[in-house]
């Protein structure tokens, strides 16, 4: 069962009717790199933006989710989405971003703030936990690992 987004910043309290999703995923392999991975769909559905990005000084996977999650972000708001809702497959990331977890790691404080500051700007931002199978930014790293 997938939940509703929960909201992480914005100018308003509740979303519009329709709003903007945004798929993040990260991968990390000591031998392949480490790259994050976001789909964007505007509010009627339509993929409007698909990218992979090296990310030259990751050294976990939950960093490269971590960044998954903020460039993604960044670039709907570039593309100029009003109410964005992140989904991301990694627990821990979620659940930082809701306060429910702490994060000791400098990297997950880092992006907690980028993150933050950017939905900040936005009309809305929330975010939810969906399952990897669910995941279509996953896709993007098919022939990478």
């Amino acid at each position: 069962m997938i939940r509703n987004f929960v909201r992480i910043g914005g100018k308003r309290i509740f979303p519009l009717p329709l709003i903007s999703i945004v798929q993040t995923d990260g991968s990390f392999s000591r031998r392949g790199g480490a790259a994050c991975a976001f789909l964007v769909r505007n509010q009627g559905g339509d993929q409007v933006l698909a990218k992979r990005l090296t990310l030259s000084d990751a050294r976990t996977s939950t960093e490269t989710e971590w960044a998954s999650v903020y460039h993604g972000l960044s670039a709907a708001v570039e593309l100029d989405q009003e109410c964005i809702g992140l989904e991301n497959d990694c627990l821990s990331v979620v659940a930082g971003l809701l306060g429910k977890a702490k994060m000791k790691q400098e990297y997950a404080q880092y992006y907690h703030y980028k993150i933050m500051k950017t939905a900040g700007y936005t009309g809305w931002t929330g975010i939810r936990w969906i399952p990897r199978g669910l995941n279509r930014a996953d896709a993007l790293f098919d022939g990478y690992r």
